[in-house]
């Protein structure tokens, strides 16, 4: 093979690593929602949502062992609809605010479904216990935002979970212990060059 050869295919190479590099993204705190569900009695179900939360997420269709989810909530912004409700559940008894003003999710692993479904399976940190959580992921859409001309990526996200495994076991009977979780995500590219969008 001569020198010349060589050096071409190297640099072939280069370029196909960088482009199957995964993209990172931050969260779009406008775009994208937590929400959890709980039973309350058989009556109705009880609807919270945290309104601060933060962190980055890598994503690769063509390799799924690169993406990864890194999310910290902000405690202290839990809204259940009413002030009272809310110091209740911020309170010792429950979320126990002070102590715990975070809980962190970290992805594990990540496992195609197919070509719009995957399960993230990570761990989740809340109230000083940690345990594992499994999100269903329906993958919305990837690519140039019509609006901010921004790299965006968009998920949905759901998940069941205990809330007797984080410390939260009060009210045993009266609310459910079994919570539902809903996730809807918009993610900006990091470092991205705003670009305008194909004609098509």
């Amino acid at each position: 093979m001569s020198r010349s050869l060589a050096l071409l295919l190297l640099c072939l190479a280069g370029i196909t690593a960088a482009t199957a590099a995964p993209v990172d993204y931050r969260f779009d705190p406008v775009h994208s929602q937590l929400l959890f569900f709980a039973d309350h009695m058989g009556f109705s179900t009880s609807i919270g949502r945290f309104t601060r939360w933060q962190g980055e997420f890598s994503y690769d269709p063509d390799n799924p062992a690169a993406n990864r989810v890194d999310v910290s909530i902000d405690i202290d912004s839990l809204e259940m609809g009413d002030a009272t409700w809310n110091r209740t559940l911020l309170g010792r008894k429950w979320f126990a605010a002070e102590e715990f003003p975070q809980a962190r999710f970290v992805s594990q692993r990540f496992e195609t479904i197919d070509g719009e479904h995957a399960i993230i399976h990570g761990e989740l940190t809340l109230r000083g216990h940690s345990g594992e959580v499994a999100l269903a992921v329906r993958i919305n859409r990837q690519g140039i935002h019509p609006y901010t001309l921004k790299d965006t990526a968009g998920f949905s996200a759901t998940a069941t979970l205990n809330r007797s495994a984080f410390g939260l076991d009060a009210l045993q009977g009266t609310l459910a212990d079994t919570v539902e979780l809903r996730i809807e995500v918009e993610g900006q590219r990091l470092n991205s060059v705003n670009r305008r969008p194909r004609k098509r």
